[in-house]
């Protein structure tokens, strides 16, 4: 009966060091997975801004490419202006008009591109691209 005793019970204990370490192997797992999956969230994270930053930087190039172009056709028309006659001049303080009108816009979108977070930045920026194309397209004319 001793004989017995002793064998379950070192059946028993073998058990429980098996179940023990198996138990730390599971919890050693989970928190490395834990780990990798917070590693890998904040890799995308700074991915992101990063990408959105990039984004920032270009569009600001962009709309200050615009704006000088705006600028440059406003010189244009002012001195086309002073040389029209009366008749011209109507017309062409009209397109100088329609021309501070994209100006003031394409400022709007400079002054509100650092705002913009990742929610809204993705609208924001097909919008001023729009309004980057659509002014270049009207100094083309």
């Amino acid at each position: 009966m001793k004989k017995l005793t002793l064998f379950v019970s070192t059946i028993l204990f073998a058990g429980m060091l098996t179940m023990t370490s198996c138990s730390q192997e599971t919890k050693n797992s989970a928190q490395e997975t834990m780990e990798d999956a917070g590693d890998d969230m904040q890799d995308a994270h700074d991915e992101f801004t990063a990408e959105m930053k990039a984004d920032k930087e270009s569009l600001k190039s962009d709309l200050k490419d615009a704006m000088d172009d705006v600028d440059a056709k406003l010189e244009e028309v002012d001195k086309k202006i002073d040389k029209a006659t009366a008749k011209e001049k109507a017309k062409w303080e009209e397109r100088k008009a329609e021309l501070n009108e994209e100006k003031a816009e394409l400022k709007d979108s400079w002054d509100n591109l650092e705002e913009k977070t990742a929610d809204k930045w993705e609208a924001f920026k097909a919008d001023t691209k729009a309004k980057v194309e659509k002014v270049k397209s009207d100094l083309e004319d």
